[in-house]
């Protein structure tokens, strides 16, 4: 499975509906918009747990889409 399908996936869990993941685009910034602050936090939680990646720090501020991610996570675990 793709990193973004799996990234979706936890979307789910952590309890964005269905339909929003399934036409989310990975270059949308997802706070604000897909997510609100606290579900925010706990998606990027679920993320450093599932990829053992530290996400929430200050100088990752610039994430904002699936697509920051996911190139944040594979350079970090490189």
């Amino acid at each position: 499975m793709d990193l973004i399908d799996e990234m979706k996936e936890i979307l789910l869990k952590v309890g964005v509906e269905e339909s929003v993941v399934k036409e989310l685009s990975q270059y949308l910034p997802l706070a604000g918009h897909v997510l609100d602050s606290m579900a925010y936090t706990e998606f990027m939680v679920a993320l450093e747990d599932r990829y053992g990646v530290k996400l929430l720090d200050p100088e990752a501020a610039f994430i904002k889409s699936l697509s920051d991610i996911k190139k944040e996570i594979l350079e970090k675990r490189a």
